[in-house]
């Protein structure tokens, strides 16, 4: 199993329920095992880079906000920061989740931040990107509500997509903009060897947010934050 271990220089993980509870600081054993790795640890959140920071406890990374559109090396140097959507991608959007709302069972609480506008993607929650921690996980664990509500209002653009993100959202952002498209660029600049990546998310199901990454790297699906830290520990 060592030798497994040994094969992987460069580490990449999602967020939210990935290695940290969703909106939830990093759980003690995780930050320790994360920091023990042999390489690179490289997170990849659709969260704004204060927020993963923030519930990382300042673990030393790289991080990639945005899914992956505003990147900081280890030092907190900036790698990158895509520009914000224009005016129009912006009103495909909101008319989208305007559309959505009306088959919503339930108002939205605005005091809970249902819509964020993160410059190069908009995020939209219908509990709210902010609820308390029970409400947001009691809506959608299995992420099954947010695919019918997509079924039942398709969203139609020529250069933005929508994907199902963290325990409770939708993240649109520009087609040539998400994580695999920005983890491939990562791989590029340093000068890495893609064999030597791998990549650990929740959300690498068809319309997750990690689906994208599948293809560019070697990815391991996980079910929250505890199966990653098991399936981590399986090759350390």
């Amino acid at each position: 199993m060592y030798n497994i271990a040994m094969k992987y220089k460069h580490f990449f993980f999602d967020m939210d329920k990935t290695i940290t509870p969703a909106r939830q600081p990093i759980e003690n054993d995780m930050f320790e095992l994360l920091n023990s790795l042999p390489g690179d640890v490289i997170i990849v959140s659709g969260q704004l880079l204060e927020y993963i920071e923030k519930q990382t406890n300042q673990i030393p990374a790289f991080y990639m906000g945005a899914n992956g559109n505003h990147a900081n090396d280890v030092s907190n140097t900036l790698l990158w920061k895509n520009d914000s959507l224009h005016e129009e991608y912006k009103n495909e959007i909101h008319n989208h989740i305007a559309n959505m709302c009306e088959h919503l069972e339930h108002e939205l609480n605005e005091a809970w931040n249902p819509i964020e506008d993160r410059g190069s993607q908009i995020t939209f929650s219908p509990v709210g990107n902010t609820a308390p921690v029970d409400v947001k996980k009691a809506y959608d664990p299995d992420a099954k509500k947010r695919l019918m509500l997509l079924e039942k209002v398709p969203f139609e653009s020529e250069d933005i997509v929508v994907k199902i993100g963290g325990s409770t959202s939708f993240d649109y952002f520009h087609k040539d903009m998400h994580k695999g498209a920005n983890v491939a660029r990562l791989i590029e600049e340093m000068g890495w060897n893609k064999d030597e990546c791998i990549y650990y998310g929740d959300g690498l199901y068809p319309g997750g947010n990690d689906e994208v990454v599948i293809g560019v790297i070697e990815t391991v699906p996980v079910e929250d934050e505890r199966d990653t830290f098991r399936k981590l520990s399986e090759i350390l």
